[in-house]
């Protein structure tokens, strides 16, 4: 094989899914030392790439905006398109890393001359690649960050377990000491950030990720009565009720910034906090990125593939309950739900306070 020295990555998806990705991009950082390494994401995601160590340029992709180009003109469109493809030509990439899971996608990326193309064969999608992992049916049985190591055997590399990377700018400091200003924080306050939502990627079925909000309640309730603590609720502005629910019902007050941060400055509070509880979703990979101790309520979904990584991660406690229709979530969609979330329904507060009395111990 030739010498390496351009690549790029290309994941258009949440949260999770670009952290899912870091492990690969240390991996290849350190086996091309001086290859350009280039990740292409939305706009949403951004932020927690700019700051990598790994990566030499990010760029951004939002599938919105050319959306909305193309409901103003088709022109336009088809002018910024050849833009941007001049934009990937101009690099001389070698090798790409396409996790779209979109043959669209993977038609733009080919005009681009990109001569070798990895990534998944997922419901035939993965037709324009030149290098492809099959994926009859989605994810399973493994945690989608080792799919995505997985991918570095067509460059000859037995890929290191790397945790997920998550860099702060070099002001951090100084981020850190405006926002406990703001919000009337001390650095050595033992704070809770509590996520009683799931993020915004399952929109209108974001409900049976969610362990109980009333559960949620009295979790605080107990740990406001056990513990010198304070609570944060964090959230989208979609989950402004949920956060709000249990603003209103705890009698010592949480401080309630649902809707009212966004993505950085969540991450740093995030990195303030002693311990994390949130359902599955984008706060829980944060947390781990974070290497901070979590609990995390795993309904439809399953832990196997977007839990824990490394596997023993002792920082990291998943409540779940294996009932025979869980998950429910398969082929990368949620097949819906005849039992009203039993799953998470059924885990107890009391055994939550338990695991978590024990995972503050060490």
């Amino acid at each position: 094989m030739k010498e390496i020295k351009n690549i790029l990555i290309f994941n258009p998806f949440g949260i999770g899914d670009v952290l899912f990705t870091t492990p690969l991009i240390r991996n290849l950082k350190e086996n091309f030392k001086n290859a350009s390494l280039v990740y292409l994401c939305n706009r949403r995601t951004y932020p927690l790439l700019k700051n990598n160590i790994f990566l030499d340029k990010v760029w951004v992709f939002e599938k919105d905006e050319w959306r909305e180009l193309a409901r103003k003109s088709k022109r336009l469109l088809f002018k910024a398109l050849i833009n941007f493809l001049k934009k990937i030509k101009k690099e001389k990439f070698d090798i790409l890393f396409d996790f779209s899971l979109n043959a669209q996608y993977g038609f733009f990326l080919k005009l681009a001359k990109i001569k070798m193309r990895i990534g998944f064969d997922f419901k035939k999608r993965g037709r324009f690649l030149t290098h492809r992992i099959k994926l009859p049916s989605g994810y399973k049985d493994k945690h989608v960050a080792s799919y995505y190591t997985e991918s570095l055997k067509f460059l000859g590399i037995c890929p290191k377990s790397y945790k997920f990377d998550l860099f702060f700018p070099k002001n951090y400091s100084e981020e850190e000491r405006k926002l406990l200003s703001i919000f009337s924080l001390k650095k050595d306050d033992f704070l809770v950030g509590v996520c009683p939502g799931s993020g915004d990627s399952w929109q209108d079925t974001a409900y049976f990720k969610r362990w109980p909000k009333e559960k949620f309640l009295k979790l605080c309730q107990e740990l406001q009565r056990k513990m010198e603590l304070k609570i944060i609720l964090f959230g989208s502005k979609q989950e402004k009720e949920l956060c709000d629910y249990i603003f209103e019902n705890l009698k010592e007050k949480p401080l309630n910034l649902c809707g009212k941060i966004d993505l950085e400055e969540f991450c740093v509070l995030l990195s303030l906090c002693k311990l994390i509880i949130t359902n599955d979703g984008g706060p829980f990979h944060l947390a781990q990125a974070l290497n901070k101790k979590v609990i995390v309520f795993f309904g439809p979904v399953d832990e196997k593939v977007y839990g824990a990584y490394p596997e023993e991660n002792r920082n990291c406690i998943i409540f779940k309950k294996d009932i025979f229709c869980r998950p429910c979530y398969k082929e990368l969609k949620f097949r819906g739900c005849s039992f009203d979330k039993k799953c998470l329904r059924e885990i107890k507060v009391e055994d939550v306070l338990s695991k978590i009395e024990k995972l503050l111990s060490f």
